[in-house]
């Protein structure tokens, strides 16, 4: 992949929203003319590896909105969802591979737990926007796909499409929980909820 672009986001937000996430990043993913248009990937930059996403949401006040302005790329075998993209169909169509989705951490179903709530797809696997302003993509902030890497990046989506995207979304997780020297709880947990905000890919 080559780094398309980096968006640092200022928004005027309580500073408990902004403990831990720190911004989004966009790269290009080289799709070797596989399918038309280009596809990006979003991630969530953390400040701590381990700190957790365990859900994408838009509620009343606060929406979700991924839109573009050319329709996504949507491949027949694919899903809104990564966690319904079957491993073994990407090994025998690589086009697949470049199919528009959502997630949390992992880009296919192999262990991905990610579930939908409230949100309706059909829309956006017709290659339209994905909106919702009472619904979310969530996994249990247990499973090892909201934790953040060594990289601090966790994987949000995936988009392919001949025309700009833009994103409006909102995120919910926790803090890594501080541990002392004996591996003791030093200090818990902390809420991160993070709204408004923004990305553009394909500018």
């Amino acid at each position: 992949m080559k780094n398309a672009g980096i968006l640092i986001l200022t928004l005027f937000l309580p500073l408990l929203a902004w403990t831990q996430f720190d911004r989004i990043d966009v790269e290009e993913v080289d799709n070797g003319g596989a399918v038309s248009g280009k596809t990006f990937r979003i991630y969530a930059v953390m400040q701590n590896e381990g700190d957790v996403i365990d859900a994408v949401f838009g509620e009343e006040g606060k929406p979700l909105k991924i839109s573009s302005t050319a329709p996504f790329y949507q491949h027949p075998k694919g899903s809104g969802l990564a966690s319904e993209v079957q491993r073994f169909d990407i090994q025998n169509d690589a086009a697949l591979a470049y199919d528009s989705w959502v997630t949390i951490g992992l880009e296919d179903n192999y262990m991905n737990s990610l579930t939908g709530f409230l949100i309706d797809l059909t829309d956006f696997e017709a290659g339209n926007a994905l909106t919702t302003s009472n619904g979310a993509w969530f996994v249990t902030p247990d499973k090892r796909q909201a934790l953040a890497p060594e990289d601090k990046r966790i994987l949000l989506g995936q988009f392919t499409t001949s025309g700009v995207v833009t994103g409006l979304l909102n995120i919910h997780g926790r803090t890594k929980a501080v541990l002392d020297v004996e591996g003791n709880v030093e200090s818990g947990a902390q809420l991160i909820q993070a709204e408004n905000i923004r990305f553009t890919c394909g500018e």
